[in-house]
C-alpha cells in the first residue's frame, strides 16, 4: 500500500527526570530547556515538539522558546493548556465548583491558543484530567457535563477567531479515579454538541488503550463521526494503566493496525512520541520507537492494499494472522 509523508514529534517531558510517586524528581540528572531541545534535535526525524503549559512555555517565556526551536530547526506541533498541573484545580478546572477555578481555566485555555499563534502552531491540545470525580455522590454529572459543553464552545470560539483548532485529549484516570472524557465516544459526544469544525481529538494510543479500546477501530470512529481525528501521541501500556512505554514494546501487532488506519483515513498530522522512558536513555528510547514505526510502514508499505481489503471483507482472521506472520515475522 502506498504510504505518505509523516513527520515524527515528541513532547519535552520525555527527556525530563521522569518522576513518578516514590522518587520525584525523577531517575536522571534535569537538564535545562534549552538542553533537552539540542539533545532531541540530534534525532534527524524529529522535526516538532509537543510543548505544555507552564512546564515547557508560558506568556513570560514563549519568544525565548521559540528562539530556541528556531536555532535548533524544530516546530511546535502543538500546546497543552495547563488544566491539571496547578492546585487551584484539585477540584476541577472547567467543572470546578469554585467559579475562580473555573475562570481560571479559561484563562489557560486562551494562554495556550496565545502562545501557539506566536509560536506559528495551528493547534493546542485541551486535556480535562482533572475534571472528573472519585467517590460517589461527589458529583453533580449533568452540571458537570454541561459546563464541559460550555467551556469547550468558548474555547473553540476564542480559537477559531484566531485560526487555532482545538483537540480534546481523552483519558479513563489519573489524576482523578474517573475522569470525564474518558473515552473517544464520550468525547465525540462533547464535540457533536459544540459542532464547530475546529474541534476534535488528539489520540494517545496508551489512554485509549487503558480505556480498552482498540486503538485502530478508535481512528475509524474518529473518521466516521466527522474526521475529527487533530493529532497522535503514542506510547504503550499493559492496558490497566498509562505506563507511558516505548512504542510496540507491547502490543506490536495493534501497532500496525493503528499505522495501517491511519494511512487508511488520511491522518495527516505528526506522529508523537508521549513517553516516559524512565530508567531508560530517552534518546535510545526515542529513536527505537521511531525506527519502530517507519519499520513497520516500510513493511506494510509492501502489501498489496487490494489483499489487506479482501482479509477485512471477509473477516478472516486466519489469514489476516498469515499475513502478519509472513510479513512481520520474517
Amino acid at each position: 500500500m502506498k504510504m505518505r509523508e509523516v513527520e515524527y514529534g515528541t513532547t519535552i517531558a520525555l527527556w525530563s527526570g521522569c518522576g513518578d510517586r516514590f522518587l520525584s524528581q525523577g531517575y536522571k540528572e534535569q537538564t535545562t530547556f534549552r538542553q533537552k531541545i539540542e539533545t532531541m534535535a540530534k534525532i534527524e526525524d524529529i522535526k516538532g515538539v509537543d510543548l505544555y503549559g507552564d512546564w515547557d512555555v508560558n506568556p513570560q517565556n514563549v519568544e525565548e522558546v521559540k528562539e530556541i526551536l528556531t536555532e535548533f530547526g524544530l516546530k511546535t506541533f502543538i500546546v497543552t493548556a495547563d488544566l491539571n498541573s496547578i492546585a487551584e484545580f484539585g477540584r476541577g478546572s472547567v467543572t470546578s465548583p469554585l467559579a475562580g477555578s473555573r475562570e481560571l481555566a479559561f484563562e489557560k485555555i486562551k494562554d495556550a491558543v496565545d502562545m501557539a499563534q506566536i509560536l506559528d502552531c495551528d493547534t493546542i491540545n485541551v486535556w480535562y484530567g482533572q475534571d472528573g470525580y472519585d467517590y460517589s455522590f461527589q458529583t453533580d454529572f449533568l452540571w458537570a457535563w454541561e459546563r464541559l459543553i460550555e467551556s469547550t464552545k468558548d474555547a473553540a470560539k476564542y480559537a477559531k477567531d484566531k485560526g487555532i483548532k482545538v483537540a480534546l485529549e481523552y483519558k479513563p484516570r489519573e489524576p482523578r479515579t474517573h475522569i470525564f472524557t474518558a473515552s473517544v465516544a464520550k468525547t465525540l459526544l462533547i464535540i457533536k454538541e459544540v459542532d464547530e469544525d475546529n474541534v476534535g481529538i488528539v489520540l494517545d494510543t496508551g489512554h485509549a488503550y487503558a480505556a480498552g479500546e482498540n486503538i485502530a477501530e478508535s481512528v475509524a470512529i474518529l473518521k466516521t463521526f466527522g474526521d475529527k481525528l487533530f493529532y497522535v501521541h503514542v506510547n504503550d501500556n499493559y492496558k490497566v494503566w498509562d505506563d507511558d512505554m516505548m512504542v510496540g514494546a507491547v502490543h506490536p501487532f495493534e501497532l500496525v493496525e493503528f499505522i495501517y488506519w491511519l494511512e487508511k483515513t488520511d491522518y495527516s498530522g505528526p506522529i508523537v512520541l508521549d513517553m516516559f522512558p524512565y530508567r531508560e536513555d530517552p534518546q535510545a528510547a526515542a529513536r527505537e520507537s521511531i525506527e519502530l514505526i517507519k519499520r513497520v510502514r516500510e513493511l506494510l508499505s509492501g502489501i498489496s492494499e487490494d489483499s489487506i481489503e479482501d482479509i477485512l471483507k471477509k473477516q478472516d482472521a486466519t489469514e489476516a494472522l498469515k499475513m502478519l506472520r509472513k510479513s512481520f515475522l520474517k
